[in-house]
């Protein structure tokens, strides 16, 4: 669906609104058809009932003794057969051994006709007979056409009984005007069916074709800015059904934001190209082409120039705070940087791994050694410090005579070894009245802030100076 175009989409709407209708009209063409027929079988069902009532009329005269019962009988018959409705037809009685004393074909009254039988073999006579004596009601059958008597009609009767004299009594529907009807009611739903088809049609085909041109100007605006061969200042006509106005606002405002972020990238273009002129960094542009008029293919070429220029100053950046974190005497992180990291590597630990934060301090001689003396001693412990200690533990400098270090371990009693053997490594160089002091904090996972492992590292550092220096101890 979503491939489709919207002319695909609406006509393919009217399809199923169109297939909605034809549904819909079916069903109330049938409810009306069944309407029409209950409204006929009604009809035929009063006619009936009015002649039964003569019938109640006469016998109630015999009854009274106004008339004897065949004069009774004579009269109702008289009154019955000259009933006539619904352009000739006519109501049918017979006596209870099925012989016809009316009808309106008179060569059956006085013969017996209850084994009359439809062209398809149904006892039509019997049924009507059988459904007169349980109260009354509807017997369908075929009858051939009174023009055409190869063509079998479908006919429906409606028999009651009127049991004093054992007469059943019916009279048919009219078929043929049933049938007109019917067809006229069919034919004025096809009739309103293909108005409204027609009437949709028309006016989605008169919409499609008004939106047509507009649609195409706005895609052909569209398919050149894409190809950058539309220059950012041109403009397509606001005009038409509000949706297409909208589409054509939206492109007029996207070409407005191009035609702006064009002439910012080509200013900053410009100031990238001077800086990088500035700072010796290799380029290969010409500011002609910088200069040059602005359109889709310039504002891409102006966006790769500032890409590949901001990406070679943040080279430049980079290397600075790489060098603005490092200590200049030693090569050691910064104490800020080391802090940051730390506290960063904490916060990313896994529940129970293993961490120490370790505070080194240099005490003894060193106070009384003269300061390039100092400087090249801290510088040899650092390098002592980067070769001894595994390349995963951070290293940074506290102060001029101390240092601190931080790392992962596999177990907690790893840490205390490696102070230990870290003291006694330095212990070895050729500085006998050197004091070194180890204060360690171990923690498992983020359950102690760095802040507080500090705390307890320095804690255990003033322990281990307090037992004569040379000592390492684990808070």
């Amino acid at each position: 669906m979503k491939n489709f175009s919207l002319a695909t989409r609406i006509w393919l709407i009217l399809g199923l609104f169109t297939i909605g209708l034809i549904a819909n009209s079916y069903l109330e063409t049938t409810n009306t058809r069944q309407e029409i027929q209950s409204c006929y079988e009604s009809n035929v069902v009063h006619i009936v009932e009015s002649a039964k009532g003569i019938l109640h009329y006469f016998n109630q005269q015999a009854q009274q003794g106004l008339l004897t019962e065949a004069e009774a009988k004579k009269r109702a018959l008289e009154a019955i057969s000259a009933m006539r409705f619904d352009s000739g037809n006519y109501v049918f009685m017979g006596d209870a051994e099925g012989v016809s004393i009316s009808n309106g074909i008179k060569e059956l009254v006085g013969t017996n006709i209850m084994g009359i039988q439809d062209p398809t073999g149904l006892p039509l006579v019997k049924h009507l007979y059988e459904a007169a004596r349980q109260g009354g009601g509807f017997v369908d059958y075929q009858w051939p056409d009174p023009k055409e008597k190869s063509e079998l009609l479908p006919k429906t009767s409606y028999a009651d009984y009127f049991s004093p004299w054992q007469w059943t009594l019916g009279s048919g529907l009219n078929m043929a005007a049933l049938q007109a009807d019917l067809l006229r009611i069919q034919n004025t739903g096809l009739i309103n069916l293909l108005l409204v088809l027609l009437t949709v049609g028309i006016l989605i085909y008169l919409f499609l074709n008004s939106i047509k041109l507009q649609l195409i100007r706005v895609a052909q605006s569209l398919t050149a800015l894409a190809r950058g061969e539309s220059d950012f200042s041109l403009r397509v006509e606001e005009d038409g059904c509000s949706e297409v106005v909208a589409l054509s606002t939206s492109y007029n405002q996207l070409a407005t934001s191009l035609e702006k972020a064009t002439r910012q990238v080509h200013q900053d273009s410009l100031r990238m190209l001077a800086a990088a002129q500035r700072m010796n960094l290799q380029t290969n542009v010409d500011p002609k082409i910088i200069d040059s008029k602005p359109n889709l293919e310039q504002l891409l070429l102006n966006i790769q120039f500032v890409t590949q220029q901001t990406e070679a100053l943040e080279k430049v950046h980079h290397h600075l705070r790489e060098l603005a974190e490092k200590d200049p005497e030693t090569g050691l992180l910064t104490r800020q940087a080391f802090e940051r990291q730390s506290i960063n590597s904490i916060a990313q630990l896994q529940r129970e791994t293993p961490h120490s934060l370790f505070y080194l301090s240099i005490e003894g001689a060193f106070s009384r050694m003269k300061l390039p003396d100092r400087i090249n001693l801290m510088a040899q412990v650092s390098y002592e410090l980067k070769e001894f200690l595994p390349e995963s533990v951070a290293i940074g400098r506290f102060n001029q005579h101390s240092c601190l270090f931080w790392g992962e371990f596999n177990e907690m009693g790893a840490a205390m070894k490696l102070a230990v053997s870290l003291q006694q490594h330095l212990m070895n160089l050729d500085q006998a009245s050197l004091e070194i002091s180890l204060g360690v904090s171990s923690a498992l996972g983020q359950d102690k802030s760095y802040e507080r492992m500090f705390s307890e590292a320095e804690r255990a550092l003033l322990r281990a100076q307090k037992e004569s220096g040379t000592k390492v101890y684990e808070y």
